[in-house]
């Protein structure tokens, strides 16, 4: 009686690893006489051998001996899947290693078939299945890390409206009294006729503290998202344009070379102008503070096509920037030292700074990447691989 034959038509790439010439043979010769295509069958009697096939062809499954004149037992199934987690492990064990072969199983094959056990049928079932079962894991695996994503982004976004209540409260608590400060430096100035240098010192002390002040608490208000937008179709590069000339002292104090990179014909993108224009001083300020002395500070507008990549890359939501379709990118890209990777991670957190010395409060970032969001839009920051410095990458929605 003929027995069913599975229902598998993929042609298979098989690398067999087997240092015993005559179960080599058998091997080959189901492989070969099997109605089932074979488009790719290689041996090797090593497992060094075994890596370098595998390092020149694309194999779909291999079939692993786990005794090898150069390795023996588990280690030689987890020399190979550590080098090569992507391919499909059937073990051939012996007649004896029953116990050993179901182990490999925690260690990474997807089946174990004992010598002179076995079919062609069986064979064939038998590795068709076990791709099966790999596809089935790396599909596991892809949804066990987007479950993982998902639930570090929820628990960021709590920690975030937890942060921006308590911002948005200090900001409140602190605002009327600063008014009330202001409003007196300002009466003391205009009421006290006085040449003493001291008198004036201390009260244009009080009016820049009050000033810094002021920021902080505005930035902690755009935290909080406590300001309205007023979006409209603008022009990204006049924008541009309008916040290097309103930090233009800053970029003297350090003689930066400004080089731009500007494409006219870029679509307009829908903004708030106000809003963008803080975004992208607070970018140029933090390239200004990373340069050196005499430093570069190139800036970038273009054009960009949305691929798949792109969107992994920058964690896109598809649902707005799906592949096939056009952004809008700005580039702000300094020639300093470079950010740390540990401190990478952090840099849209809020009141994460390593520049508590100079003054920095860490909200600068948080507030842009706030900002960005209720656009819709993207901020990215990164190391630029192919020379020293760092990039801000914001990236738009064109006006449809």
């Amino acid at each position: 009686m003929n027995q069913p034959q599975p229902k598998f038509t993929q042609p298979l790439k098989v690398l067999v690893v087997e240092d015993n010439a005559i179960d080599r043979r058998i091997l080959e010769t189901m492989l070969h006489e099997s109605s089932h295509p074979v488009s790719l069958l290689k041996s090797a009697e090593t497992l060094a051998g075994a890596l370098q096939l595998l390092a020149q062809h694309p194999f779909d499954v291999v079939i692993l001996d786990l005794n090898l004149p150069d390795s023996e037992g588990k280690n030689t199934l987890m020399s190979l899947s550590s080098k090569y987690p992507q391919v499909t492990i059937v073990i051939n064990t012996g007649a004896y290693e029953d116990e050993l072969g179901l182990h490999t199983l925690s260690y990474g094959a997807q089946d174990f078939l004992v010598k002179g056990k076995y079919t062609a049928y069986m064979l064939h079932k038998a590795l068709y299945y076990a791709l099966e079962r790999k596809r089935l894991e790396r599909e596991l695996t892809a949804a066990y890390q987007r479950l993982q994503e998902t639930q570090a982004h929820l628990l960021q976004m709590e920690k975030m409206k937890v942060v921006g209540a308590l911002a948005s409260g200090i900001a409140h608590e602190i605002k009327n009294p600063l008014a009330s400060i202001s409003y007196g430096a300002a009466y003391l100035h205009e009421q006290v006729h006085s040449s003493d240098a001291k008198i004036q010192s201390v009260l244009a002390n009080i009016k820049e503290a009050v000033r810094k002040a002021n920021g902080i608490v505005t930035d902690l208000l755009n935290f909080a998202g406590e300001t309205s937008l007023r979006k409209g179709p603008e022009n990204l590069n006049e924008v541009i344009e309008k916040s290097l000339s309103l930090i233009h002292h800053e970029l003297e104090k350090k003689h930066i070379q400004v080089v731009k990179k500007i494409d006219q014909g870029i679509p307009h993108v829908h903004i708030d102008r106000n809003r963008i224009e803080q975004v992208l001083i607070n970018l140029m300020l933090n390239a200004i503070q990373a340069s050196p002395q005499g430093g570069t500070l190139e800036l970038k507008t273009y054009c960009q096509g949305i691929t798949e990549g792109f969107c992994a890359r920058y964690s896109l939501d598809k649902a707005r920037f799906g592949a096939g379709t056009t952004a809008i990118i700005c580039d702000v890209e300094d020639n300093g030292t470079g950010i740390l990777p540990e401190h990478l991670q952090k840099v849209f957190e809020p009141f994460f700074t390593t520049r508590h010395a100079s003054g920095g409060v860490g909200l600068g970032l948080s507030v842009t990447k706030n900002i960005m969001d209720n656009h819709n839009g993207i901020v990215a920051i990164e190391n630029i691989t192919d020379h020293s410095g760092v990039r801000a990458r914001l990236v738009f929605q064109p006006c449809p």
